[in-house]
C-alpha cells in the first residue's frame, strides 16, 4: 500500500476500511501515547489511557470529515479521555502536573549530595510553579518543551495562530521561572528551556535533544503564516 496521509487513512477509517485505521494507529499510537504520559505521572495508567484513547477514535472515525485538523482532531480526543479519567478519580482536570518527568529528583552516581539536594528542591518548586499556571499557559508548555510541537502545530490544537502562541509561551514561561529557585540546577534548566523557545530542541529528562534544522525552518515558515 502506498503512503498516505493522516487525513486520507482517516477518510477511509470513515468508511470502514479497519487496513486504514490500523495504518493510522501505526503512525500515531507513539505520539498519543506521549500525550498520555504528559498528563498522568503512572506509565501502566498513561498505557491503559492510550488504548482507551484508541477505542474512541476507532469509534469517531466513523463521524471524521476529510479536511478535519487531524493532529487537532487526535489531541482533543486524547485530553478528552484523560480529562474524563481525573473526573471519574475526584481530580481536577489540571491538578496532575508533570515535574516528574524533568526527572530532577532521581538519584544519579555523578552528582554531590549538595546538587542532589538542589535538583530536589528545583523539582518542587517546579511542581509548585506548575501550579500556579493557568490551564492553557500549563497545556501551550507541555506541548512546547515536552512533546516538541512547532508554534503552529500547538496553534491548531489549542485555536490560535502561530504568533498568539510564541506570546502565550513566552509570558507563561516568564511566570514559570519567576518562582524558582536560583543555582546552579535552575539556571540550567531555564537555559534549556530558551534553547526550546528558539525552536531548536526539546526537553527530554533535564537534558534537551536537538531536533535539527528540519523543526527550525517549520518554525521559521510558521513565522511568515
Amino acid at each position: 500500500m502506498t503512503s498516505q496521509s493522516a487525513d486520507q487513512l482517516l477518510v477511509r477509517a470513515a468508511q470502514g476500511d479497519e487496513e486504514a485505521l490500523e495504518n493510522f494507529y501505526n503512525q500515531h499510537h507513539q505520539q498519543v501515547y506521549n500525550w498520555t504520559r504528559l498528563r498522568v505521572r503512572d506509565a501502566h495508567l498513561a498505557e491503559d489511557l492510550a488504548q482507551e484513547v484508541w477505542l474512541k477514535v476507532a469509534q469517531k472515525a466513523q463521524h471524521y470529515q476529510a479536511g478535519t485538523n487531524v493532529t487537532a482532531w487526535l489531541y482533543t480526543v486524547t485530553n478528552n479521555t484523560v480529562i474524563d479519567y481525573l473526573r471519574a478519580q475526584g481530580r481536577r482536570p489540571n491538578e496532575v502536573l508533570h515535574a516528574d518527568l524533568l526527572q530532577l529528583d532521581q538519584p544519579r552516581a555523578d552528582l554531590t549530595p549538595h546538587e542532589c539536594a538542589e535538583r530536589e528542591q528545583l523539582a518542587q518548586a517546579v511542581q509548585t510553579q506548575l501550579g500556579k499556571l493557568r490551564a492553557n499557559q500549563r497545556d501551550c508548555l507541555r506541548l512546547r518543551f515536552f512533546e516538541g510541537l512547532t508554534p503552529a502545530e500547538i496553534g491548531q490544537i489549542m485555536g490560535k495562530s502561530p504568533g498568539a502562541v510564541r506570546v502565550l509561551t513566552v509570558r507563561s514561561l516568564a511566570k514559570f521561572v519567576a518562582g524558582l529557585p536560583t543555582g546552579d540546577s535552575s539556571a540550567k534548566l531555564i537555559e534549556e528551556l530558551l534553547t526550546v523557545v528558539s525552536g531548536r530542541a526539546k526537553v527530554v529528562g533535564v537534558r534537551v535533544t536537538t531536533t535539527g534544522r528540519t523543526t527550525v525552518e517549520r518554525d521559521e515558515h510558521a513565522t511568515t503564516h
